[in-house]
């Protein structure tokens, strides 16, 4: 099945905008741990040599996500805590690799990385400005998906300026680190979009809000195969989403929407309100979220796409009703609804009519897609602001059917519902129960684990970490986990 990475919210717009104000307003925390939490028995994984024919495994997918190899997919996670007897925060990203009987944190590869510098007035965590971006996919051929990771980092003067790399992956471990090149845009996602069996990637340019932009917004598609020698591409691609300076693309989504095998592109456009020329209207073809269908030649325009064009914004995508049509998870944000947009052999939203409603439901802070219960069918988990104190976090699934996600199949989880107690100490103290979100099948079991970043309360603080709720037929397990904190995954 082919699997969507998980997105944070508050970056959406913040990895295409470079911006040098750190100060934001959370709570500063870390979390609680579970004393009687599962303990997992763990066992290495098994390793493959490397090979060039293995970028598609059996079941014909390319590799997205399996760093090391083994045949199971592995997941990318972008952690960060604070050590009690320091006042910085600091980041450990790393692969989480998935293992018979539960993923062992110390064997986790850590990604060699050049760290963004937080201010040193901040207390209150990395939420609202931490940047940086990671995609997954083997780009080399070799059969290890890599790690294409994104940071904004200062000069020497103070000024914020993108680094970009891939980290190649490999059975042992991670492979080393190729810089992209400086005048490279921002990477926005890795897909096939020629069908070819290669994962390419995809650079977007910066959107310009301006009323005088008449010049394109570039979207360039890097084929693959890559050689790690300058991170060169077997060839390049460049179309102009922003419809000659009328459309700011500030969010892409890809997927497989209509079903032929090559991945999709949906773009996002966000427009000025005091922009003058919009008072007669956008020109013909123009509109705020466009399809772009892979072909055997690259990406081409295919129209608008119903239910997100002036409609609900896309935030993550999924097989959710389990057709082999990648589906558009979206929200409404004046009035706080989610729907879903459904794949068509015809595009996004062009087939039979579904409401697609999923009721009062908004989504904070991040959201992840997987198969939690095993059924074939992806499922949504979402940071969503709710509950009678929103203090406390609060993380609800919405399961997969053959009707896709439903409001009838939720699971609503937060710090009290897995057993854990403790309480805001004042007004302004929150735990950011699932500020990170992921779902992967760590234990290889067929169903998807829940990974619920948070911090914790202020008081009495305590480690950041990952909880991890089994993945059960009915949703991830309230019983079946455990708490690992962020520090300790590649420490082994």
């Amino acid at each position: 099945m082919h699997r969507s990475a998980h997105r944070h919210l508050v970056s959406t717009l913040a990895c295409l905008c470079v911006t040098t104000s750190l100060l934001t307003a959370c709570s500063n925390e870390d979390t609680d741990t579970d004393t009687a939490g599962r303990t997992a028995s763990s066992s290495p994984s098994a390793s493959k040599s490397p090979s060039k024919s293995a970028s598609k495994g059996s079941d014909g997918e390319v590799n997205r996500d399996d760093v090391n190899g083994d045949g199971h997919a592995d997941v990318v996670v972008n952690g960060w805590y604070r050590a009690k007897d320091k006042a910085e925060w600091q980041r450990n990203r790393f692969v989480a690799l998935a293992a018979p009987g539960g993923t062992e944190p110390g064997a986790a590869f850590r990604l060699p990385e050049r760290l963004p510098e937080l201010d040193p007035r901040i207390s209150s965590g990395p939420i609202g400005h931490d940047q940086s971006t990671q995609y997954t996919g083997d780009l080399d051929g070799d059969g290890h998906a890599d790690v294409v990771t994104g940071d904004m980092v200062p000069d020497s003067e103070g000024e914020f300026t993108s680094e970009q790399r891939i980290v190649w992956g490999g059975s042992d471990g991670l492979g080393g680190a190729t810089e992209l090149p400086a005048d490279d845009e921002r990477a926005a996602a890795t897909g096939d979009f020629d069908g070819d069996g290669a994962l390419d990637l995809m650079t977007l340019a910066a959107p310009s809000f301006s009323e005088s932009a008449d010049g394109p917004q570039p979207a360039t598609v890097l084929y693959g195969p890559f050689e790690r020698d300058g991170a060169k591409p077997r060839t390049t691609s460049t179309l102009d989403v922003g419809h000659g300076g009328w459309a700011s693309v500030v969010s892409t989504f890809v997927g497989d929407f209509d079903g032929d095998g090559r991945d999709d592109l949906v773009t996002k456009a966000r427009y000025d309100e005091e922009d003058a020329r919009l008072e007669d209207g956008l020109p013909e073809g123009v509109t705020d979220s466009t399809f772009y269908r892979g072909t055997a030649k690259g990406l081409k325009s295919a129209g608008s796409v119903p239910g997100i064009s002036n409609g609900a914004t896309p935030v993550a995508v999924g097989d959710f009703d389990g057709d082999g049509k990648q589906d558009i998870f979206g929200e409404w944000p004046d009035d706080e609804r989610a729907a879903v947009v459904y794949g068509d052999s015809k595009g996004p939203g062009r087939g039979e009519a579904r409401s697609g409603d999923l009721g009062e439901l908004k989504v904070a802070l991040a959201v992840a897609v997987g198969d939690v219960n095993g059924d074939g069918h992806d499922d949504a988990a979402i940071q969503s602001l709710g509950g009678d104190d929103r203090r406390v976090g609060q993380v609800v699934v919405l399961l997969g059917g053959e009707g896709g996600l439903s409001a009838d199949r939720t699971v609503t989880l937060d710090r009290y519902a897995i057993g854990l107690g403790g309480s805001p100490a004042s007004s302004g103290d929150r735990d950011h129960f699932g500020w990170d979100l992921y779902l992967a099948d760590l234990d290889t079991d067929g169903r998807d684990e829940l990974l619920i970043g948070t911090f914790g309360f202020n008081k009495p603080r305590k480690d950041a970490g990952y909880w991890i709720l089994r993945g059960t037929q009915d949703g991830p397990s309230k019983t079946d986990r455990r708490f690992v904190k962020t520090k300790d995954f590649g420490s082994g």
